[in-house]
């Protein structure tokens, strides 16, 4: 029973810093990569663990000596030297470093599946079956009423294609590379739906030679090219506007919505897949502003690379 109460009172007492130092600290310093502050905390949670041991020890040995617990070996603290009180202090840095290990290789490896589910997603949206379909049968139609636009489609087309085979699996691309597959994808946008949408684009780019994740903004654009209202009763509208000074990038992306059929949008898995990769590539660097009203939808994404 002394053993016992003695483990429940310093597993008790040593509990809220160490959750505090393996369970929240911990993740913040591999977010931000600064380790100074978790070093600090550290090294004073573990001297706040000897000190709590030690103070436990002592106040067992009290109890045994008040005669509340019959007399045992394990709380003398008559004879003990100091320097037992360092091995103390050892103890407690082990187990620190046991339960910010473990907790450090939980986060590793659910980083890891969330790193290879993005893999995947980038991967299944290289080839969507249901884009790819109604571009090809567009580019179909097209080819017996007007082969010019047809083959301007189809080239498009085709650059999204090669720049998605080639460049999506690559972690660094260039601002220049990546506006111009978001240019190619808006141009054949806007081949499909022609007079029924009205695209509004303005790029103002300083450096295009920026690196940054491929594929970042499409499907932002995406999102905004498939919930957009179109149809031959109401005409509707995709404002984009695209900017890049110094280290930020800004992209502020705004559709109607459709009055007939009221859909609810911005809570997709596109969405959730975005904010997810935006937290592992820009933790506390990006800013993402989702304002859906029943008329509009807007996203605007704030970057500092």
């Amino acid at each position: 029973m002394e053993s016992f109460l003695f483990v429940t009172a310093f597993t008790g007492l040593i509990f809220l810093p160490v959750h505090y130092l393996s369970d929240k600290l911990l993740l913040t310093t591999i977010k931000t990569r600064k380790t100074k502050k978790f070093l600090i905390v550290f090294f004073l949670s573990s001297l706040y663990g000897a000190i709590v041991f030690s103070g436990c020890l002592y106040l067992f040995d009290y109890l045994e000596k008040e005669g509340i617990f019959p007399r045992s070996s394990y709380f003398d603290m008559d004879d003990i030297p100091l320097y037992a009180l360092s091995i103390l202090f050892s103890s407690c840095i082990f187990i620190n470093i046991t339960m910010c290990g473990l907790r450090f290789l939980l986060e590793y490896i659910k980083s890891q599946k969330i790193i290879h589910e993005y893999q995947l997603r980038t991967l299944q949206h290289q080839f969507t079956p249901h884009f790819m379909f109604n571009v090809l049968n567009h580019i179909h139609v097209l080819m017996e009423t007007n082969q010019e636009t047809a083959s301007s489609l189809l080239i498009k087309y085709s650059e999204i294609l090669r720049y998605q085979l080639y460049n999506g699996e690559r972690k660094l691309v260039t601002l220049n590379d990546e506006i111009q597959f978001l240019k190619d994808f808006i141009a054949v946008e806007e081949f499909r739906w022609e007079d029924k949408l009205k695209v509004t684009c303005n790029w103002e780019i300083e450096n295009e030679d920026i690196e940054i994740p491929s594929l970042l903004f499409i499907t932002l654009i995406e999102n905004a090219f498939k919930h957009v209202s179109r149809s031959n009763l109401e005409k509707g509208f995709v404002n984009l506007d695209f900017r890049q000074q110094d280290r930020t990038i800004s992209l502020d992306i705004l559709n109607s919505k459709s009055l007939i059929e009221k859909k609810k949008i911005g809570t997709g898995l596109g969405l959730k897949n975005i904010k997810q990769r935006l937290d592992i590539s820009y933790y506390n660097n990006h800013e993402l502003i989702i304002e859906d009203t029943e008329l509009t939808f807007r996203a605007k994404l704030i970057l500092n690379v």
